[in-house]
């Protein structure tokens, strides 16, 4: 009897252990910029990026706001889990309007946001995905990109 409940025992913590996520970060857990690497899928970098880092950050409250490299944005969005598919739906309900010299990185940039529809977090890193399911943007946590001394 002690061995059937010891075999139990067992089995529930490896079971358990299988269900740990491969990262301890979540969606809101950070603001969320683009990496720098010029070969990154998320977004066109170089000169005309230099400004800023496009970023995200999704807060607890369901608003999101981030920067665009010359502009902030604010907005909504709303989760969903379905058969291990984590569905995003982003809302931009506004922006600054200064003018900026690379207007159209700067908008294509909110289309993808726009055109997302589902997200994973793997690696360290939230990939935005459209409806096909492709990685159209590609982040990394602002708290990764500080320089240690």
């Amino acid at each position: 009897m002690i061995r059937i409940a010891t075999a139990i025992l067992a089995a529930a913590s490896l079971a358990a252990c299988k269900s740990v996520s491969e990262s301890p970060l979540v969606l809101d857990s950070d603001l969320w910029v683009v990496p720098d690497a010029a070969d990154s899928s998320s977004m066109p970098r170089g000169e005309s990026m230099r400004e800023g880092s496009p970023s995200i950050e999704f807060l607890s409250d369901g608003q999101v706001q981030g920067f665009t490299c010359c502009n902030s944005y604010f907005g909504s969005y709303t989760t969903k889990e379905n058969d291990s598919v984590r569905r995003i739906d982003i809302t931009i309900e506004g922006m600054t309007l200064a003018l900026c010299p690379h207007g159209d990185l700067e908008r294509e940039y909110i289309e993808k946001l726009k055109e997302v529809r589902s997200y994973a977090v793997r690696h360290k890193q939230l990939l935005l995905m459209d409806s096909t399911g492709e990685v159209t943007l590609m982040f990394i946590p602002a708290s990764m990109t500080q320089k240690k001394h």
